[in-house]
């Protein structure tokens, strides 16, 4: 198979080394940065597993990489089975705007990102056809350009959008791709319930997470947890309006008290990017449940109050 990722991040380079560890599938990577380009060149890519003590080296040989600036070549103009999009998502426009030069007639493109409406923007320049959805929970972080620490096993679970037309022979192929390289894989019949579940915990971990400057762990505190279950709870609630059925409260309380407890030791991804003065993924997550909370008439006070915060820290960050 011919495969298309595009952004090399902690995920979409977890995934890349892992796939191109088993010199089964032709694989191009596309990465905005010109020196994580050259890096990745001169040093191939390398996944680091603490857990087992394990380590991972990729040769620069095992894939073709590229910059979004790079022309495409022509042996990879528009012969992709399958397009990976991991980039942040306020990068999701330009990201598909690349996977449609290298997705096949019959490819398959799959956002795996934070926040909700990544599928739709794709779509507007894929078509909804060939688009599914994804969700990761595998904890990784980059110790730079060319090293992923996999910090923590989790899961991967793709499915179909309400206008996908692959077919589920296709997406069970993909899923078996992806549980042949190490990542816990499986599929869904309407990816929507699960890119909302994750939403509604993104909502609760990563904003107040990012404000406090702490691990995940923190947020067990008990003032700290009140507010983030209530973060979550007024996503659950924005989901039922739109017609999500996902889960309880008290099972999505459950899940976030694992989830925390499992994730303990990380710094969550919005905090990375504060620290490192880059901009946020916000508004994919509390932002776009404001503007649906918006149109449905349902307040959500808690979220608006963590989107504003994070926005002036952001503009403050990269100002400095």
């Amino acid at each position: 198979m011919k495969i298309g990722i595009i952004g090399i991040g902690s995920i979409g380079g977890l995934i890349a080394g892992l796939i191109a560890s088993k010199d089964e599938h032709e694989l191009i990577l596309y990465t905005n940065s010109n020196i994580q380009k050259l890096e990745l060149i001169s040093n191939g890519l390398t996944i680091n597993i603490p857990e087992r003590n394990k380590k991972i080296i990729i040769d620069q040989e095992k894939f073709t990489i590229n910059s979004n600036d790079d022309e495409i070549n022509s042996k990879w103009e528009k012969s992709c089975d399958l397009i990976l999009i991991c980039t942040k998502s306020f990068s999701t426009l330009n990201a598909s705007k690349i996977a449609k030069n290298l997705i096949s007639k019959n490819g398959s493109c799959i956002s795996i990102q934070n926040g909700i409406g990544n599928e739709n923007i794709i779509s507007s320049i894929l078509g909804f056809e060939p688009v599914l959805g994804g969700i990761i929970t595998h904890g990784a972080n980059k110790k730079d350009s060319t090293t992923i620490n996999w910090a923590g096993q989790g899961e991967i679970i793709i499915g179909k959008m309400p206008l996908t037309k692959i077919s589920n022979e296709v997406i069970d192929e993909i899923t078996e791709l992806l549980n042949d390289v190490g990542l816990n894989a499986s599929n869904v019949q309407d990816i929507r319930l699960n890119l909302w579940s994750k939403l509604a915990i993104n909502a609760a971990v990563n904003p107040l997470a990012a404000i406090c400057g702490v691990k995940n762990g923190e947020l067990l505190n008990p003032q700290l947890f009140e507010c983030a279950s209530s973060a979550m709870f007024e996503v659950l609630n924005v989901a039922r309006g739109v017609g999500i059925e996902v889960p309880n409260n008290f099972e999505m309380l459950d899940t976030l008290t694992q989830i925390l407890n499992s994730t303990k030791e990380n710094k969550c991804s919005m905090l990375q990017d504060i620290m490192k003065g880059k901009k946020t993924e916000i508004d994919s997550i509390c932002g776009e449940v404001i503007r649906k909370a918006e149109e449905l008439g349902i307040q959500t006070p808690i979220n608006s109050t963590l989107l504003a915060i994070i926005s002036e820290i952001s503009i403050s960050h990269i100002s400095d």
